[in-house]
């Protein structure tokens, strides 16, 4: 069972402001001041245990999902005054909770995904929300036992979905979306690689979603796909890491349409920039860890405008006496030509249009099928 205890969610909105949430005994939520310290935490839920995700969604509400100490599936959204909580699943079988629980936003929505263990076997779950309205949960996919996780994204229109499962003793990495209301038929692609990978998935403005597995400890191989969202198939797998890189965690992000891979060591984070068919490093950049500070997991999640060339999955931060990147940010994205922001909006756009072809299609194929 999944535990995000060292996880943290950063979120930032459009105006800047950041806040935290976390799990200490309890669900805690605190505020960032301009002074770059932390405000007194809040208590979001004393009934959660460690499994909970967070998300702001694009009018800067923050919600969160998480398991409580009764095994049910618990949705909360975050505000000056804490609503009432929302029970999304409540396990019928003591001991048999709901766990990695994921959020995502896209087309209005809130999409909630989460495992379930039934007969032997790990459920892909999911359910959605709007307006404090739930859907009934819907089974997508079964991943394979050994696996670690699955991995989800949303470019603000569609959500992706990738897991590993088993067909016929042949390891698959799958992809699913979920695009008005709609779940996609299942993609496919060899992964001939350890099931304990852990996936991260970033959907960049441009089209493309960036697939890494690796493992927690960096003892195997670090292997990165591109999914082409146009012609809905896999790129071949391209190793970044192995074991000789030495033992450590790894993130995935993407800034200006280039996807980075940085491993973080005991004492350095070693940061690979990726060619954007995902088939060779084109630059490498060591940076040392300094001073005290502790670099932990985190979600990081922006609304903010100076934040619109950069996406991530898990990404690690240093926590001290405030908050900051072990590495500059804006550095990495002048290193590449990127697109710049008009040019991004027209992307948005023409996924849009693209988006909606694709729906009238399938209404078309709907309608004519005899």
């Amino acid at each position: 069972m999944s535990s995000n205890e060292s996880f943290r969610y950063i979120l930032k909105n459009s105006m800047g402001v950041i806040n935290c949430i976390w799990f200490k005994n309890g669900l805690y939520m605190s505020m960032l001041d301009r002074k770059n310290k932390w405000g007194p935490p809040f208590l979001l839920s004393d009934n959660a245990v460690s499994d909970f995700a967070a998300l702001i969604d694009s009018e800067d509400n923050i919600s969160t999902c998480f398991v409580d100490y009764s095994d049910r599936l618990i949705y909360m959204t975050v505000s000056d005054e804490v609503k009432q909580p929302v029970v999304l699943l409540e396990s019928r079988i003591s001991g048999s909770s709901p766990y990695n629980v994921q959020l995502a936003e896209a087309d209005g929505k809130i999409h909630i995904f989460y495992i379930v263990s039934h007969n032997r076997r790990q459920l892909l779950t999911y359910q959605a929300v709007e307006d404090s309205v739930y859907t009934m949960p819907e089974v997508e996919g079964v991943i394979i036992r050994d696996a670690k996780n699955y991995a989800i994204c949303s470019d603000g229109v569609t959500v992706h979905m990738f897991f590993v499962t088993n067909i016929q003793n042949v390891n698959l990495l799958v992809h699913r979306k979920i695009y008005d209301g709609k779940v996609s038929r299942p993609v496919t692609t060899p992964f001939p690689y350890n099931a304990s990978h852990r996936l991260q998935a970033v959907a960049d403005r441009s089209g493309p979603v960036y697939v890494l597995a690796s493992c927690d400890e960096g003892d195997e191989n670090t292997v990165i796909f591109k999914f082409d969202t146009i012609l809905n198939k896999f790129s071949k797998g391209f190793e970044v890491f192995n074991a000789s890189t030495g033992q450590g965690t790894d993130s995935l992000l993407v800034i200006h349409n280039t996807p980075y891979v940085i491993r973080t060591l005991k004492n350095a984070f070693i940061v690979y920039a990726i060619d954007q068919n995902c088939s060779a490093v084109t630059e490498e950049n060591r940076i040392d860890i300094t001073g005290r500070d502790i670099p932990l997991k985190c979600k990081f999640q922006s609304n903010h405008k100076e934040d619109i060339y950069f996406k991530s999955d898990t990404i690690p931060m240093l926590f001290g006496s405030g908050l900051s990147f072990p590495f500059d940010i804006k550095k990495l994205a002048q290193q590449k030509h990127g697109v710049n922001n008009d040019n991004d909006v027209l992307y948005m756009r023409i996924r849009e249009l693209e988006n909606r072809v694709e729906f009238l299609e399938n209404t078309i194929r709907e309608i004519l099928r005899p």
